[in-house]
């Protein structure tokens, strides 16, 4: 009787574990892209406290609802800093909605508008999440 049983056992434990199978999860990969904004391409926003600057990105699109927006600045050559954050006493920050990125420019005090003087790199990355 034990015999049995125990032969019951692991044909059991075989079959169960037969059944397994591996299961491969595909994520797209984080995209980038990189454009210049020009230190003319900025206006003064409807309110008078920021600059701001909108780039048509259709890519956001894509990862508006599951993925993240990530944006990153550079102001000299071979370095970007992620955004927001102040540099040189000027606060810079972004909004983004599906197909659009806005770029704000302002005083570090949030109060009055400040027009970037040089043309600034821009690196938009979006991050695919499930």
């Amino acid at each position: 009787m034990k015999k049995i049983l125990f032969f019951l056992l692991i044909g059991g434990s075989a079959l169960f574990m037969a059944s397994c199978t591996k299961r491969y999860d595909e994520t797209t990969p984080n995209r980038s892209y990189v454009t210049t904004v020009k230190s003319t391409d900025w206006t003064v926003t409807s309110d008078g406290k920021a600059d701001s600057v909108s780039i048509k990105a259709d890519q956001i699109r894509d990862f508006f609802n599951t993925g993240g927006v990530l944006v990153y600045f550079s102001f000299e050559q071979g370095s970007y800093e992620q955004v927001p954050e102040v540099y040189n006493n000027v606060s810079y920050s972004y909004y983004n909605d599906a197909g659009n990125l806005v770029l704000y420019s302002q005083n570090a005090a949030g109060t009055a508008p400040v027009k970037p003087t040089q043309d600034i790199g821009v690196k938009l990355v979006l991050v695919a999440a499930e």
